[in-house]
């Protein structure tokens, strides 16, 4: 693109009058937001002059134009001279009070949007052009400073605009500020997450609009978002957010309970899980039309699920309420259609949170049908690396292992799923045909003398077959793909090494069976 973006927004933020500022603005972000989506943002870094100090310059430049103007559109009276970003931003944040019929908060919307977007485009395209920056010349430092943190922190809680029909979603657009704000490793963006974690108790904002009832979709979302970026980058505002909600339901929630006690507490688990459990079951029917946002939002609450459980190990087990609650909803998910790619990337979803699931998990999901759903997942997982062929050792990995460690972890504590699971794979029409393979194969090894057995290929894999697709792993070039293909076959085999071979083939089999000391490998072989 010609015109250079930079200095368009610098332009548009000093000189152009309303309303031609805005619409100025408004197009400046669509143009950024769009190039940011197609992966092209970084050819936005060019400026007339080739010298990366110059770029810096401009850079600095337009984030104290983003700076001001926010701090002006919020208070129509501020005149600060932009010297010491905290105090200034600070007094702001507490001297906020939106007036919607005196103020032009479609601008401002615009001005937070603009702010968001130029911390995502720096972080994402050119904040390795200027690794050597110190944190005083970083110019989203403005930006990330802990007064305008709370600034954001201001105008998402602030309850005039979250109830506000009439103006743009500033709330969503200051939401989105405190990710952009906090989400990254650089010097800058760490201190600003410490900063909102322990400062400005930036996790009381979150969790008071988390429990707002009655928001648009995309707004939650944002939220969501937030958090889960807290419990994996500061695992130490898990309790914060936890201790924060707790206090926050037992005042609105009050419910008599068995011991007399009329406060009710709810954490962060339950609240998210009931967060899900609404975008799941409002209307209209999941996931909804293609500008929809519930399915984002539901994925989003799945890996804040898992990076939760991840971050607090030494927790102890929900209730068994919760836990049971958990479990109907990827029940849920499960046995919803496949035809909506967004239905399937979540599912794809639960498969990761099952990963650590309790055992007793098994016999819930088989009882509500919840098995051959797995199983269909792994069917095309399987298709999409073995028939498709992704070439790529991390990709196939991706694909395929978690389904595989789960379904094996699910066979392995019921028996009841390991018969679900082994005949959809070895499918029960089809096991005379495999019995009478098998007795001709021992009638051989027998003339033979030999006590094992030792069918090089498998006895019944036809080409295409969930069957032929797993074994066709166990050989794969990746050792995680080849090891866990391995562990579900030889668990569905009922450990046993004789039906594993018929079923797989000993030269599929042996480095395997070498691993778990059945087979004498010849010296020097590393198995």
């Amino acid at each position: 693109m010609a015109e250079v973006i930079l200095e368009r927004l610098v332009q548009t933020l000093e000189n152009d009058a309303p309303p031609d500022q805005e619409q100025s603005l408004k197009e400046w972000n669509n143009d950024l937001e769009k190039e940011m989506l197609s992966g092209g943002g970084s050819k936005f870094v060019t400026t007339t002059n080739d010298d990366s100090s110059d770029q810096l310059s401009t850079l600095k430049s337009a984030a104290d134009r983003l700076y001001t103007s926010l701090l002006a559109a919020v208070s129509p009276g501020y005149v600060g001279d932009g010297v010491d970003s905290n105090e200034e931003a600070d007094e702001v944040a507490n001297d906020i009070q939106i007036d919607v019929n005196n103020q032009n908060l479609s601008f401002l919307s615009e001005v937070l949007r603009a702010a968001g977007l130029f911390m995502r485009w720096y972080g994402q395209c050119l904040q390795s052009s200027f690794e050597s920056v110190s944190t005083s010349k970083n110019p989203t430092a403005r930006l990330k400073s802990k007064g305008m943190l709370l600034l954001y922190c201001k105008l998402l809680d602030d309850a005039t605009l979250q109830s506000s029909d009439e103006c743009p979603d500033i709330p969503r657009f200051a939401s989105v500020c405190i990710f952009r704000a906090t989400y990254g490793n650089d010097a800058v963006t760490a201190s600003a997450r410490k900063s909102f974690v322990h400062s400005i108790d930036g996790c009381t904002y979150l969790m008071r609009t988390l429990l707002k009832g009655d928001q648009p979709v995309p707004r939650i979302f944002s939220v969501v978002r937030n958090v889960h970026h807290l419990i994996s980058a500061a695992p130490e505002s898990i309790p914060k957010m936890e201790k924060t909600l707790e206090t926050l339901t037992a005042e609105e929630f009050s419910v008599e309970t068995e011991d007399g006690n009329d406060k009710k507490k709810y954490g962060l688990l339950e609240v998210l899980v009931a967060t899900l459990a609404w975008a799941l079951r409002s209307d209209p029917p999941f996931p909804g039309d293609p500008a929809d946002r519930r399915s984002d939002l539901a994925l989003e609450i799945l890996r804040s699920l898992f990076a939760m459980d991840a971050g607090k190990p030494s927790m102890p087990l929900p209730s068994n309420d919760t836990m049971t609650q958990i479990g109907m909803m990827l029940c849920e998910i499960l046995r919803l259609s496949n035809a909506d790619i967004r239905v399937y990337q979540c599912k794809l979803a639960v498969v990761t949170l099952l990963l650590n699931a309790p055992g007793e998990y098994s016999g819930y999901l088989a009882s509500h049908d919840g098995i051959k759903p797995l199983v269909n997942i792994m069917a095309y997982q399987l298709s999409t690396v073995v028939v498709e062929r992704t070439a790529n050792s991390a990709e196939d990995a991706a694909a395929v292992v978690p389904i595989l460690l789960v379904l094996s972890k699910l066979c392995q504590s019921n028996a009841t799923v390991l018969q679900m699971v082994k005949d959809e794979v070895f499918p029960p029409e089809f096991e005379d045909r495999f019995a009478e393979k098998v007795a001709a194969e021992m009638a051989k090894m027998q003339s033979d003398g030999q006590s094992k057995a030792k069918n090089m290929a498998p006895l019944d894999a036809p080409r295409g077959t969930v069957r032929w697709k797993l074994i066709r792993l166990m050989t794969w070039i990746d050792s995680s793909v080849k090891r866990s293909a391995c562990e579900l076959l030889w668990t569905l085999c009922h450990v046993d090494a004789t039906e594993f071979v018929l079923r797989t083939g000993f030269g599929n089999a042996v480095y395997f069976l070498g691993n778990k000391g059945l087979v004498n490998m010849p010296a020097g072989v590393n198995v």
